[in-house]
């Protein structure tokens, strides 16, 4: 009589906590966020994520690879001879039937450091990207029609020595005010850390 007591009692138990209503994630306004921004970890102090390497194309919606993983070899590091990258922007909300212009921006003067816990000695020193001297890149990126993805473009360039320190280049999401498109206020941003050598 004992055992189907407790046998009960923990059937009870079970039950009771496994009614735990779960509640629905509704969207209830469109954006734009950086699909990089969405499955990475934020850098230490920013609220964004700091990349030192990026996808290749095809290989977007997934966190940056660092070693082989699933057989998907590691994503290359950003350096002065990347030449362009890209970066997926999501339309979170239904596809629009014509074409949409987004704006984004750099950031100015944001820095990026690490440093070893032991010692406290600065392991990376990312420095500010100067447009025009480390990179270019256009401010603009069309969503095609009937799609809900765009493409930033960033053209790294080669000053043909190896760089001094880190150079960290800050995007931010703008959004469109025509197509009333407004950025995500959590995914808006991504930093590219160019790497020294």
């Amino acid at each position: 009589m004992r055992k189907i007591f407790i046998l009960f009692l923990a059937l009870i138990s079970l039950s009771v906590t496994s009614c735990i209503e779960n509640e629905d994630i509704v969207i209830k306004k469109d954006f734009v966020e950086f699909d990089a921004a969405t499955y990475n970890s934020f850098g230490l102090d920013k609220n964004y994520p700091v990349l030192s390497r990026h996808q290749t194309e095809g290989h977007y919606g997934r966190g940056v690879y660092t070693a082989t993983t699933n057989g998907i070899p590691a994503d290359p590091l950003i350096s002065r001879t990347s030449g362009t990258i890209r970066f997926r922007v999501n339309l979170v909300g239904p596809q629009r039937s014509t074409e949409t212009q987004i704006a984004y921006s750099v950031v100015p003067g944001e820095t990026f450091q690490t440093k070893n816990a032991t010692t406290g000695a600065i392991i990376i020193d990312g420095q500010p990207a100067v447009q025009g001297t480390h990179f270019t890149t256009t401010g603009t990126l069309t969503i095609p029609a009937n799609s809900s993805f765009g493409i930033v473009e960033v053209n790294i360039l080669n000053p043909g020595t190896a760089l001094a320190t880190e150079r960290l280049i800050v995007l931010e999401l703008q959004g469109s005010e025509a197509a009333k498109l407004p950025a995500s206020a959590n995914y808006k941003r991504i930093g590219i850390l160019i790497n020294k050598g």
